[in-house]
């Protein structure tokens, strides 16, 4: 009976043995399998970091990780995607930054250029002329006084271009002070017509001033508004023909007044309405420069304009004329909204 008892007893070890084997090799393999589970989880989110941080050293700033979890690879997750977004907003502004810098130079050298071949013929001519009255033509009635007056008429030319330059750099750099007070739109219209009306007869054209609104005022500056009407009304005669017409006047527009000038003259070509404002640029360069035109006075119109917050346009058709536009505040209140409006431009 106690052999019985003893053998069954060793049968129950055994079995309870085998079940406990059994249950640590089942609970080793679920380990097993868990750690695997894990360390292939970990092993994709630590091959996703090396690939980004890859994609970061490629220059890939776009690129981002899944920001997933609130554990330690979340947070490290959302620390590169912010730096990512900062780096790419660095490069973004270095490059925005390169590229004003290579349009600054550009602009400098086109502007060394030009200058340089404006001033070199007239300086070329003065010297000619000069140093032939110097050999002897001084004393040569047949000649001297012509050759002077080539000379007083390129030393003229020197200064307007000068004038010119030193114009647009003031107004460029916003060293040029202006006096706004409210000013009559049919006198300066008035005044600007009655001082050009001399040269526009000499060519045989009519000047005339339209009707406009009745008491119109705009709040400006009368030095540089007569500067800005001069301008056109000169360009306007040098390219209308004898017979022709140029016509002075203003409309309404809300808080502004559109001041033009149109004219019945040669016109413009349609490729060359977008470039009309550039510095130094000419439709005929040969003819503006037998006119004595210096190529900045439209550049200085459109930057006088800007600096009254007004707009500059033009129209045109060859053979049938141009016409000029600017815009002009109506008012202070207009003037000073627009003042700190930091989204307003002048086109």
């Amino acid at each position: 009976m106690g052999g019985a008892c003893g053998l069954l007893l060793v049968a129950l070890l055994a079995g309870s043995r085998y079940g406990i084997l059994a249950g640590v090799a089942l609970a080793f393999v679920l380990g097993a399998l868990a750690a695997a589970l894990v360390a292939r989880a970990l092993s994709r989110r630590v091959t996703a970091v090396l690939d980004h941080a890859g994609e970061l050293a490629r220059g890939n700033f776009r690129a981002r990780l899944p920001e997933t979890g609130r554990g330690e690879f979340g947070q490290l997750a959302r620390t590169m995607n912010r730096t990512a977004g900062e780096l790419q907003k660095t490069v973004e502004q270095l490059q925005r930054e390169h590229a004003e810098i290579e349009r600054v130079e550009r602009i400098r050298k086109d502007f060394v250029i030009n200058v340089s071949h404006e001033l070199r013929t007239p300086l070329a001519s003065i010297q000619g002329y000069a140093e032939t009255l110097m050999d002897g033509a001084l004393g040569d009635p047949q000649y001297n006084m012509r050759f002077l007056g080539i000379i007083r008429h390129n030393a003229e030319r020197l200064a307007r271009i000068t004038q010119d330059l030193l114009t647009l750099s003031r107004v460029e750099q916003n060293r040029q002070k202006f006096d706004f007070e409210p000013c009559s739109v049919h006198s300066l219209l008035k005044q600007a017509i009655e001082l050009m009306r001399p040269m526009a007869e000499k060519g045989g054209i009519r000047l005339e001033l339209e009707p406009g609104p009745v008491d119109a005022a705009v709040w400006c500056d009368s030095e540089a508004v007569s500067q800005i009407l001069s301008n056109l009304l000169d360009n306007a005669i040098k390219y209308t023909p004898a017979g022709g017409r140029i016509a002075a006047g203003a409309e309404a527009r809300g808080r502004y007044v559109e001041l033009f000038v149109r004219d019945t003259g040669i016109g413009i070509p349609a490729e060359e309405l977008p470039r009309l404002f550039e510095r130094f640029y000419r439709v005929d360069k040969a003819r503006s420069r037998e006119l004595g035109g210096t190529g900045l006075g439209l550049s200085i119109v459109k930057h006088l304009v800007a600096a009254h917050n007004g707009a500059t346009r033009v129209e045109s058709r060859m053979g049938e004329g141009s016409a000029f536009y600017f815009t002009l505040p109506a008012d202070e209140s207009a003037l000073a909204r627009e003042r700190l409006n930091p989204e307003f431009t002048a086109s």
